[in-house]
């Protein structure tokens, strides 16, 4: 029997959720389908993948003139390569790819993600043409259930073309990954370190978090604070570090091929981001069983951590079934050490708590392992198929 001819469109082959989405969708579906990963641009990338991909060489433009022809250009691209390739199933990762995937429809079968939850408001370009992009497609799939309720509402989808895809994890991988030796840096094993994982830009709410890591060193002096990633944001937060006197207990990474070997050093997984899709270094932590302390950040942290109503949003801390979830942290984006916001104290307050007690922190990295398997790329794959069999 021919195999469906399915391809997977990237924007490009940058370190992240999406990029690395893809190609997992790409490994597990290659003997099923005639699978084809394709990118808009492949400058600056960071990953080098091991397979044959079709780079379109359309990359980002800064001028808004340029920016407007690109998006006819990256169209034209997209439309051309559906011609060659002749697919019947064409999945888009990225606000970028979506538009060139569903301007360029043809009779293939045209599905279109939508990754984070401010994608729901930051706009690729307008309310209308976002409305647009997502009712002509064939089909939505969001990432989150609560991303999915809120897009099915914004954009007067329809329920039976919106559908949910969690982000799949190899467990088994991360944790043979987390046994290789550190040697970039000398880690205290004092049973106080703690760990985040994202680019450093404003989203990941970094400045929130190692605010809240100063205020713990007051209880704590020779804890530490791990930060891999790297963004445009890093020398705001090393003044932020250096105006806070906490040069001494924060590092800060950088990029890493390798970030759950330093996970299986620490202590605690904090994420603080100010609003996630389904977050995926969080997850994998949880695969290497960190115990997981987030703040309630739309969306995904409540998901992954609570068995409870997904659309509920914490007053304070709150300890549920896989995690600790803290007060939602503040937009302002404000990097000014003099200015610590109440969600800072209560993020410090949690990860005090968990610091102070060694049992806690053993259920709650019990449950994270175990939550952890509830991602696999199994049931990734399983869903998948599913999707794909439902056009």
């Amino acid at each position: 029997m021919k195999k469906k001819k399915v391809v997977l469109l990237i924007t490009g082959l940058y370190y992240g959720g999406m990029e690395r989405v893809a190609f997992i969708a790409h490994n597990l579906l290659k003997e099923q389908y005639d699978v084809s990963v394709v990118t808009l641009y492949s400058t600056e990338a960071d990953y080098k993948p091991e397979f044959k991909y079709i780079d379109l060489n359309c990359p980002p433009k800064s001028n808004k003139f340029l920016k407007l022809l690109n998006i006819v250009k990256r169209t034209y691209a997209v439309r051309k390569m559906k011609k060659e390739i002749k697919p019947d199933i064409v999945m888009s990762f990225g606000t970028s790819a979506n538009f060139a995937n569903v301007s360029s429809k043809g009779k293939e079968s045209v599905i279109v993600g939508i990754r984070s939850y401010d994608w729901l408001t930051d706009y690729f370009a307008t309310f209308t043409i976002d409305k647009w992009i997502y009712n002509k497609a064939d089909l939505v799939v969001s990432v989150s259930k609560v991303i999915a309720d809120k897009a099915e509402k914004t954009f007067n989808i329809e329920k039976s073309k919106s559908k949910v895809l969690y982000n799949p994890y190899d467990v088994k991988y991360i944790r043979k990954k987390a046994k290789e030796q550190i040697t970039e840096i000398d880690i205290p094993n004092n049973g106080k370190v703690i760990i985040s994982v994202g680019r450093l830009v404003n989203q990941k709410g970094f400045n929130h978090l190692i605010k809240a890591f100063s205020l713990v060193l007051n209880e704590f002096p020779d804890a530490m604070l791990l930060i891999v990633g790297h963004g445009d944001k890093e020398s705001k937060l090393i003044k932020l570090i250096s105006d806070l006197g906490v040069d001494d207990n924060v590092v800060l990474l950088g990029g890493q091929d390798n970030p759950y070997k330093f996970m299986q050093i620490a202590n605690l997984y904090v994420l603080s981001s100010i609003t996630e899709g389904f977050p995926n270094a969080m997850v994998e932590a949880m695969s290497v069983g960190l115990p997981v302390l987030a703040v309630d950040c739309k969306s995904g942290p409540r998901e992954i951590l609570s068995l409870s109503d997904h659309n509920e949003e914490a007053q304070g801390l709150e300890k549920n079934e896989y995690g600790i979830i803290s007060l939602e942290a503040s937009k302002s984006f404000d990097y000014d050490a003099q200015n610590i916001e109440e969600c800072d104290y209560v993020l410090a307050n949690g990860m005090k708590m968990l610091l102070n007690n060694a049992d806690l922190r053993s259920h709650y990295s019990n449950k994270s392992y175990e939550r952890a398997h509830e991602f696999t790329y199994e049931k990734f794959k399983c869903n998948l198929v599913s999707i794909f069999d439902s056009l």
